[in-house]
């Protein structure tokens, strides 16, 4: 018995509308990238700027903050998509393809549930920090901003985990040894 890492699965999407998904996971994973690559870069200058010149960015933490919240988020879709969430199969090993579809099918179920959960309560959260004014200590953006930013992610993994729970995207499963 031989221990070797699987490439992930190829994602089979059905129809224009798993295409259209597929495609869009993509796209927020690369704007996604673009954030964290933005925030290493603010970061960089402003730890040179503390450094070399006693200036750093000041707020620059909250900067990362807001970033890395958003830029967590805009991956979730791409993870969902091409399977790339945690999963302990010790139980499922040895079952009928036909369970392990039925086992795979639910567990989307339950991640869709669980995004839209959190993206009810990102929005809930929004309008709570819009309508208490809060901002930011150091910089006074509006705290409602961040929130805001990480509902399309959520949702987006939300709605793909659900197209996975109906079939419309689903994943090529390596053929069992």
């Amino acid at each position: 018995m031989t221990d070797s890492v699987q490439p992930p699965p190829r994602v089979q999407a059905s129809g224009a509308f798993g295409h259209a998904l597929e495609r869009l996971a993509v796209a927020f994973a690369y704007t996604g990238g673009v954030v964290v690559a933005g925030v290493g870069i603010m970061s960089a200058i402003s730890i040179v700027g503390r450094s070399a010149l006693g200036r750093p960015i000041i707020g620059d933490f909250e900067l990362v903050e807001f970033g890395t919240a958003v830029a967590g988020s805009l991956f979730l879709a791409y993870c969902q998509t091409s399977y790339g969430h945690i999963v302990v199969d010790v139980f499922t090993l040895k079952v009928s393809d036909r369970t392990r579809n039925f086992l795979d099918r639910f567990g989307s179920l339950l991640m869709a549930v669980m995004f839209f959960a959190v993206g009810w309560r990102a929005i809930v959260g929004t309008f709570d920090m819009l309508r208490s004014h809060d901002t930011t200590m150091l910089m006074g953006v509006p705290i409602w901003i961040g929130y805001a930013g990480t509902v399309p992610g959520v949702l987006l993994a939300g709605i793909t985990a659900l197209a996975q729970t109906f079939g419309i995207l689903a994943a090529e499963k390596p053929a069992h040894e």
